[in-house]
């Protein structure tokens, strides 16, 4: 019987394991996109879905875009920043 509990909390476990960088991901990718929603249009928005990267890096791949349209330190580029810096 006790072989038994603790054989199922080691799979519990072990399934908590390798799920957590999943869910991690997922909600990280939710609060990035959260936080640019406002500044994103339809377009960066399908592109966010079709991301095969982790938000933070699609939120710097805006900043970066954003700032080889308007050049180096624009200050309408700032409000992609805060997305991807904690």
């Amino acid at each position: 019987m006790l072989t038994r509990i603790l054989s199922i909390a080691l799979g519990v476990a072990i399934l908590v394991a390798f799920a957590a960088p999943f869910a991690r991901d997922a909600y990280h990718r939710y609060e990035v996109s959260r936080r640019l929603d406002t500044v994103m249009d339809d377009s960066d928005r399908a592109a966010l879905a079709h991301w095969h990267g982790d938000a933070a890096s699609f939120g710097r791949a805006l900043f970066e875009r954003c700032e080889r349209e308007r050049g180096a330190g624009a200050p309408a580029c700032n409000r992609y920043k805060f997305a991807f810096n904690k």
